[in-house]
């Protein structure tokens, strides 16, 4: 009906206003840590999503993103002075960081289990075990990965990596070195190899081998010299 073709249609914007201010701000998320996992959530969401836009699992999919790119803005206090009243939320908003993550992971879970084997299942399940490492639930965030990992498209590639950035945050760190060694030597992945690499050298970094961190950062400066790395 009409009321529905306007909440897909809203939906729809929302997406993609939400994908577009990421996408803006992907130069300053390479260089921060998880940073190959943002872009590949811009890239490989909007364009999985624009080409299943007629699927049910859009929409979910769509309520997920909405929620994940909400803005974070303290309640907002009475505005009478003196007022015992409790502060109020603003709609559309959360209190914290941690808040609206934690109200987004059933949504991309949801969509994930609605269709699983579908783009926008899978990367629901991507986005799901990203917000799990963000909240520190390696584990499950690891469980989320695994099941993405058998594919050759570039969401399982990026779980590959997503998982090994679980391990690191986990410091399990002899895994997750052995799993970027191999993804960094790829020459047929559509991963940044110098994205792969910067999370290779964090990884021996924090193990302790610096000897070998220092090898790969310099790898990125001689082989890679436009990386913004």
């Amino acid at each position: 009906d009409m009321k529905h073709s306007e909440r897909e249609h809203l939906k729809e914007n929302e997406l993609a206003k939400a994908l577009a201010s990421a996408n803006q701000h992907r130069n300053q998320y390479l260089m921060i840590g998880g940073a190959v996992l943002a872009v590949l959530i811009v890239i490989a969401g909007y364009t999985t999503w624009r080409r299943n836009a007629d699927n049910a699992v859009s929409g979910l999919l769509a309520d997920a993103m909405v929620v994940y790119e909400a803005p974070v803005q303290a309640p907002i206090p009475p505005a009478e002075a003196g007022s015992t009243a409790a502060p109020t939320q603003a709609p559309g908003t959360y209190p914290t960081e941690r808040a609206k993550l934690e109200a987004a992971l059933p949504k991309f879970l949801a969509a994930a289990e609605a269709s699983p084997s579908s783009g926008p299942g899978r990367l629901a399940r991507f986005n799901a075990a990203a917000v799990l490492v963000a909240l520190g639930r390696y584990d499950e965030a690891r469980a989320q990965y695994d099941q993405l990992a058998s594919g050759s498209d570039l969401v399982a590639r990026g779980a590959a990596l997503g998982r090994a950035q679980a391990q690191i945050r986990a410091g399990q760190f002899d895994p997750a070195i052995e799993s970027l060694k191999a993804l960094s030597t790829q020459t047929t992945t559509e991963l940044p190899v110098d994205g792969v690499l910067m999370e290779l050298a964090k990884a021996y970094r924090a193990s302790g081998k610096i000897d070998d961190a220092r090898k790969t950062l310099n790898e990125i400066v001689e082989k890679h010299a436009e990386s913004p790395f």
